[in-house]
């Protein structure tokens, strides 16, 4: 689809709450949107894997009552809206109470911005955008109005520019994250860059509402930031991030639920490659089988991308979920792309197959941008494939224990072995068999 933006638009949608020194050089790769010619960057997915990925897709699992076959009627049992609802549970929205070096950052931003926009004869930021920018909508009926009396028409964003007024926003909604392990949440790198943000972060669980539209309050948790039991990984280049969130929830009130992950379940990460295809013609499989593969695909048949399911917190706005126009484009090496609807802050989103199986972690949208009238075309969106986040962690490990050996690093023996029991408890590892894991399915007693 085309999209007509104003600068403040395309500005919001590359994220404003990226630290200023991640903000310029992440322009192309941030949430939303990274440009298409970044394809020809991409690793491709190994033939063998793809070969795996497709032939799996002709073997009937007599063990899960939910299958995605080749050929196959497309029934699925009516608990599949059970689980659904239950993968749900896991997903929460990210929010941060902005400190006041960060607040400055933002006006900085905002002022820069809109000189570089008055210099080139344009509008700057009117309000409509600066309530977009930070989810006001998402605020209680007449907070806009109040947020905004005695500011000047002609300035919106000076109301930035006072700390206590500003405060008034706080938190503001950033993106999505869901529970990995009982305390352990997965969102992007370019949300959770580093450590030093983390005591600014809050989860919400529960931030949605019922089928009347009534909002449900949601139950907040802030981040393990303790050195001995906190938790902390990230890789840039697969822009993700791991931490573990408190023991008990914000609120005293609501203590006595514990762990996040006792209260709303947890989503398992799955090493397994095979969870999800991509479509698959002729002319591929044609040239698999030059190739020497043997595809179990009958003659002259082709196979469709399969569907992904998304569980995101749009714009910050209460939970939503994608489960149409929604299929696989194209699956790399450490990246899969699919067709669906996303937002800002629906970054850290997991994508799911049919199966309510972890297959990805949403990061990005894919445009053809064009700089000269302010368009651009979102192509795909991308995810992530947490396999291979699987397999960094993993790796991590080997690092961590190689450095603590020759003496580099000193923690460098704790965070192994951090890792190492989150992998232990909370991970489907290729030794391990999914469907018969006791942590396999995120449980709840709501």
């Amino acid at each position: 689809m085309t999209i007509n933006i104003t600068p403040s638009r395309s500005k919001i949608l590359y994220n404003w709450f990226l630290p200023t020194r991640f903000f310029k050089r992440r322009l192309k790769v941030s949430s939303i949107p990274i440009n298409s010619e970044q394809e020809e960057s991409l690793e491709s997915i190994d033939p063998n894997e793809l070969v795996e990925i497709i032939n799996s897709r002709f073997d009937v699992n007599p063990t899960s009552r939910i299958n995605a076959v080749f050929g196959h009627p497309d029934f699925l049992p009516f608990s599949f809206l059970e689980l659904g609802v239950r993968r749900g549970t896991a997903v929460c929205r990210i929010v941060r109470n902005f400190s006041e070096p960060f607040r400055q950052e933002i006006v900085n931003i905002v002022t820069e911005f809109e000189q570089e926009l008055k210099n080139n004869n344009k509008d700057i930021l009117t309000r409509q955008e600066i309530e977009e920018i930070f989810s006001i909508s998402e605020k209680e009926q007449g907070f806009a109005d109040d947020f905004f009396s005695k500011i000047a028409q002609a300035s919106p964003s000076s109301v930035l520019q006072d700390p206590e007024r500003f405060s008034k926003l706080l938190p503001i909604p950033l993106a999505t994250g869901f529970l990995v392990g009982n305390s352990y949440l997965l969102t992007n790198h370019h949300v959770l860059p580093d450590e030093h943000v983390c005591h600014e972060i809050i989860a919400e669980f529960g931030y949605d509402q019922d089928g009347l539209g009534r909002k449900i309050p949601p139950i907040a948790y802030k981040l393990d930031t303790n050195p001995d039991t906190g938790f902390f990984e990230t890789n840039e280049n697969l822009d993700y991030t791991l931490v573990k969130l408190q023991d008990k929830p914000v609120d005293p009130d609501f203590s006595i639920l514990g762990r996040a992950g006792d209260r709303f379940g947890w989503i398992t990460l799955d090493e397994n490659p095979t969870r999800i295809a991509p479509p698959v013609d002729e002319v591929k499989i044609k040239n698999l089988q030059l190739d020497g593969f043997k595809i179990k695909i009958p003659q002259g048949k082709s196979m469709l991308g399969e569907p992904v399911n998304i569980i995101q917190h749009p714009k910050g706005k209460r939970k939503q979920v994608i489960l149409s126009s929604n299929r696989v484009l194209e699956i790399y090496k450490q990246f899969v792309r699919y067709e669906a609807d996303a937002d800002f802050s629906s970054s850290g989103s997991p994508v799911f197959n049919q199966q309510w199986q972890l297959v990805a972690l949403h990061h990005a949208a894919v445009a053809d941008i064009n700089d000269s009238n302010i368009t651009f075309e979102i192509k795909a969106e991308e995810g992530v494939r947490t396999c291979e986040i699987v397999k960094d962690l993993k790796a991590k490990i080997e690092q961590y224990d190689a450095e603590a050996n020759l003496g580099i690093e000193q923690k460098s023996n704790s965070r192994a072995q951090k890792i190492r029991t989150f992998i232990t408890n909370f991970v489907d590892t290729v030794d391990k068999k999914a469907e018969n894991n006791p942590t396999y399915q995120a449980t709840t007693s709501i």
